[in-house]
């Protein structure tokens, strides 16, 4: 099936090198992209207009465009309203991006949590995502996961959930809840739950362990925190997690953290008490070698030094 993508002025932007043909989606007019290409004009070809009922449209990536000038969103509440009902009421969606959404502010955060509350309205109702990534997101304010939640907790096909790039939204322990809480809900763990240089420090992993412990069983198969902020507080509740009955997780990607040797030795006492667990990469960490050594080289879990 074609991979088309929902995007603005500022991801084409990005795109402008892209040679493969790439559906538009969007609630703004053309000709206010026309400004993007005009050093290369010949770009806006590569790009054609589709609906979001499309029965071809697998892959949706919505970014919300800045006035160039003003630098505020230039996407009224009934368009971006309508784009989420488009979007809940496609059943061969199957991936999802939220990227840079954080635009639609219009330098007012309590509007931007109304414009954002008005699209993840009509995103709650699909039910054939698999995967949705949130990336840039900048404001404390969002309650992502509470605008999601419906979504987080009944979508019966959604495997994937990422984070990206959103120290400002993720900054918060309340957030993690807001956004971990409905995976209480659902009838089995999520295959996989990343989040990547998102700012998620100690008190995050504490809130985001605190909620699993609730229910070990609905722990992500894969569990990544890549490139953040925690370090020895962390990984005692990560440890925690690892030694509670039927946890299921089977992957633990922490890379790039503030993991020094004294979190080493926490994971590495848990690992002896968990049969589950066939992996955990901790390159790009503060460990010394004394660090690495305290992982037990029998264990059927392979530690991993390299991305």
């Amino acid at each position: 099936a074609a991979t088309f993508h929902l995007l603005s002025s500022s991801t084409i932007h990005s795109l402008g090198h892209c040679h493969h043909p790439i559906a538009l989606i969007s609630p703004l007019k053309m000709d206010l992209l026309t400004h993007i290409f005009d050093k290369n004009p010949q770009t806006l070809l590569n790009y054609q207009r589709i609906k979001c009922n499309d029965p071809n449209l697998r892959r949706v990536v919505v970014t919300i465009a800045k006035n160039q000038r003003s630098k505020k969103s230039i996407c009224a509440a009934a368009d971006i309203a309508q784009l989420g009902r488009e979007i809940g009421r496609n059943t061969a969606l199957t991936d999802l991006l939220l990227d840079d959404v954080n635009c639609l502010d219009h330098g007012d955060v309590v509007l931007a949590c109304h414009m954002f509350s008005l699209l993840c309205a009509g995103i709650n109702s699909n039910r054939s995502i698999e995967e949705l990534t949130i990336s840039n997101f900048s404001h404390n304010q969002w309650k992502i996961g509470y605008c999601l939640g419906p979504f987080l907790a009944n979508s019966p096909n959604l495997r994937s959930v990422c984070v990206m790039t959103g120290g400002g939204y993720t900054k918060s322990a309340d957030n993690m809840r807001l956004l971990v809480e409905p995976l209480l809900e659902r009838n089995a763990p999520l295959e996989e739950l990343c989040f990547i240089e998102s700012g998620v420090d100690d008190d995050m992993v504490v809130a985001l362990v605190d909620v699993f412990l609730k229910n070990p069983r609905l722990v992500p198969i894969k569990l990544q925190i890549a490139a953040c902020e925690f370090g020895i507080v962390g990984c005692k509740a990560i440890a925690t997690l690892l030694k509670s009955p039927n946890c299921p997780m089977e992957t633990l990607d922490i890379p790039d953290n503030f993991i020094e040797d004294d979190g080493a030795v926490c994971l590495a006492n848990a690992l002896k008490k968990n049969v589950v667990l066939k992996e955990i990469c901790l390159a790009g960490n503060r460990m010394t070698s004394n660090g690495w050594k305290v992982f037990d080289k029998k264990s059927k879990c392979h530690v991993s030094r390299q991305h």
